[in-house]
């Protein structure tokens, strides 16, 4: 008889523990009244790096490597592919990413593979545009744009 009684009053706080437990969350939910929507992901931005490289006699060079590197990675993070270009005949580089993690700044690191030239690098503020970004799409942060060109001297 006493382990019926215990049994029922297990099963009854269990009930209104449960009870409360949804009411709460609803509760939470909402604030003044009006209910407040849950969202998942992380912010995102697309972002685009433009520049050109030439020696110190203004000729543009071609396959000197650029790479960005933001505060966010870690420095013995695996390189990432997308974060790594090289410049054309006219000694331009040009980045586009998408969903990239909004950063204030970011450092281009630019490297002659020949090792005829000698390395440079800076820190850039990256500026966003948010103009033609959805007010109800609260994630995207806009569209960052950075424009860097580097003169690089012979070693």
């Amino acid at each position: 008889m006493k382990a019926k009684l215990l049994t029922r009053i297990n099963s009854l706080i269990a009930l209104l523990v449960s009870m409360l437990g949804f009411s709460s969350c609803e509760w939470g939910m909402m604030k003044y009244g009006v209910p407040i929507e849950a969202e998942y992901g992380v912010p995102y931005a697309t972002f685009e790096a433009v520049g050109t490289i030439t020696d110190e006699e203004n000729k543009p060079l071609k396959d000197i490597r650029v790479q960005i590197k933001s505060k966010w990675l870690q420095a013995d993070a695996p390189e990432d592919p997308a974060l790594v270009t090289s410049t054309d005949e006219t000694g331009r580089y040009d980045f586009y990413l998408e969903y990239y993690f909004p950063v204030d700044s970011v450092d281009l690191v630019v490297r002659d593979e020949a090792g005829i030239y000698a390395s440079d690098s800076v820190r850039v503020k990256v500026d966003y545009d948010r103009s033609n970004v959805s007010p109800s799409d609260h994630w995207n942060e806009g569209n960052g744009f950075v424009e860097k060109d580097f003169k690089l001297q012979k070693k």
